[in-house]
Formats: C-alpha cells, structure tokens, sequence
C-alpha cells in the first residue's frame, strides 16, 4: 500500500484575528492511497471548530503635541483614540488617571467624554461615559477634558500627565493568553491577546506662565521738563490678561495736558474709548495716570510717556 497524502486537521478551538469570533470552521482530513492496481479516496469524520475572541485593544494619544494651558483655563482637551484590535465586539472600561508621580502641577477637575460625532472636537453634542462598546477594528476618539483652575505655584513649562486605560470587560486581566470560558461572543471562550486585553497610553498638559514687566525712567530736561516713560513687555510663555496701569503723579509736579503718548501715539487726557487717561488730584488723592491694555503675550510692547512740570 502507498500512501500519497495524509492529513488530519484537529482543532476544537480556535481563535485568529482576521476571522469574527464564534465562526465555525469545518476540517475534514482525505487519506489517497492505492492498492494494486486500484486507487482510493477516502475521508475522515468533519471536525468542526468554533473561532474563540482574541481579545485586544489599543489607546493611542493623538494630539500633535503638548496641550498648552495658563491658570483658570476650562475645558482642556487631551485627545485619544481606543482601537479594538480583537476579532469580536467588546466592551471596555474607560479609566482615567492623574499621574501625580510624574506631573509638576495638578489641574482642578476632569472627565472622561466621547466624541461622539467624531468631528475631533469637544461640542456640546459630545457626553461624559466610562465605556465604550465597538465592533472588531472600529475606534473611538475619547477625551479627557480638565478644567485648569488656578495656578500661582506652576512654573512656566511644567507639566500634568494623565493616562487613559481600556480594559475589556470579556477579559482585561492583563496576561496574554488567559482563557475566559464561555464570556466571548456567542459563549464562545474569550482569549486576553498579547496586551493581556487592555490598552494604555499618556498625555499631557504643559503649563504657560508669562510675567509682566514693568519699567519706569524718568528724564528731567534744562528746563524743568520732567519726561516719565513707562516700559510694559511680557516675559515667559502664555497670556496676561487684562493688564490695567496706574502711575501716580507726585505732588510736586503738575501733569502737563496731553502729553500722554503710548508707542508714540498721542492719547487723550479724557475717558474715552483709546488706552489712557489722566485724572487730576482731587482731595487727598494723588492725581493720576491710567492705561488700559488688554491682554499681553510676548510679543507685546508697550512704551508710555508723559510729561511733567515742577511746581
């Protein structure tokens, strides 16, 4: 006898990533052989396997960068994306967390929300959840979303950190290879993939502080004019908001009307809708001059004068 093709598939369960958990699959084995002059063809019993869920997930922070932010920002966005990787549908867990050991500073509050109109923006059709459920290679952009609030003590450049994690709830035990009985699709058994069937990764906040500067010189010329300049810039990254001046005018000297310039554009002495003003002495109080300018970055400058006249 001679045998010319051999073969027995045996596999009671399978899983492979390409095929959708639960599918059946059907082996027969066929034994050729020939005996004489006869030849002979014949099979096996079918066996037929079902495909068991490999489960797997992967999390990936997608921002193109550091998400910058100053003290008593709302609504800061890190942006991530949750893959299931696995062959069955699946539900997973969403689990932020703060990483305090590797962060300088720590912002007020923050949740977890899906994008729901996946448009990759945080609007108001989006909603606060700590799960998602999708089908095998389907992603979903989630955000972790963090009001700020107020930060004296950060230094320019600092940092927050926060992970995201997705564990699946059909298994999720962190070891690659573990068998869930009967928790996959269709009671099939469910089968942590090499990431043990969660996915992690980590974003970050970085903190922008801008100083203001404030430098004040005085000139007085051989007639007793005294010119006083005022020399506002910002140091550092980020904004300063609503910068508001007042320089007092001792009282010894006497404002000299309209002289009030800011980068060489003259300003007038009323309140009125340009930057300055000047209001006289009145009582006890010191006469004095005020500018209103708005909100500064570092590539603000500002230089104001006046003139004064000694008594």
């Amino acid at each position: 006898m001679r045998i010319f093709l051999f073969l027995i598939l045996f596999i009671p369960q399978l899983f492979a990533k390409g095929v959708k958990a639960g599918t059946v699959i059907t082996n027969v084995a066929t034994l050729d052989y020939k005996m004489g002059n006869r030849d002979f063809h014949t099979k096996s019993n079918v066996q037929k396997s079902i495909v068991a869920q490999l489960i797997d997930v992967k999390v990936s922070w997608i921002d193109a960068q550091d998400i910058t932010v100053v003290s008593g920002d709302k609504k800061r966005v890190l942006t991530f994306k949750v893959l299931n990787s696995g062959n069955g549908t699946d539900r997973f867990n969403l689990i932020k967390k703060f990483l305090s050991y590797k962060s300088d500073f720590q912002p007020k509050k923050s949740k977890v929300y899906l994008d729901r109109n996946r448009n990759y923006y945080l609007d108001s059709s989006d909603r606060v959840r700590k799960t998602v459920t999708l089908k095998p290679d389907e992603e979903q952009l989630v955000f972790i979303v963090s009001d700020i609030g107020k930060q004296q003590d950060a230094k320019n450049g600092a940092k927050a950190y926060y992970s995201l994690k997705a564990v699946s709830r059909r298994g999720g035990s962190g070891i690659p290879g573990k068998v869930h009985p009967q928790k996959g699709e269709k009671r099939v058994d469910a089968i942590d993939g090499l990431n043990g069937g969660i996915g992690e990764d980590e974003g970050n906040f970085k903190f922008l502080k801008a100083t203001l500067i404030l430098q004040k010189s005085v000139k007085q010329d051989d007639k007793g004019i005294i010119t006083v300049t005022l020399d506002i810039s910002v140091d550092g990254d980020g904004v300063v908001k609503n910068v508001k001046i007042e320089d007092e005018i001792p009282n010894e000297t006497i404002y000299i009307k309209n002289s009030l310039t800011l980068n060489g554009r003259g300003l007038t002495d009323k309140k009125d809708g340009d930057e300055g003003r000047y209001k006289r002495r009145y009582k006890n109080r010191k006469a004095k001059i005020f500018l209103n300018l708005g909100d500064m970055d570092i590539s603000s400058h500002y230089i104001a004068k006046y003139r004064l006249r000694v008594r």
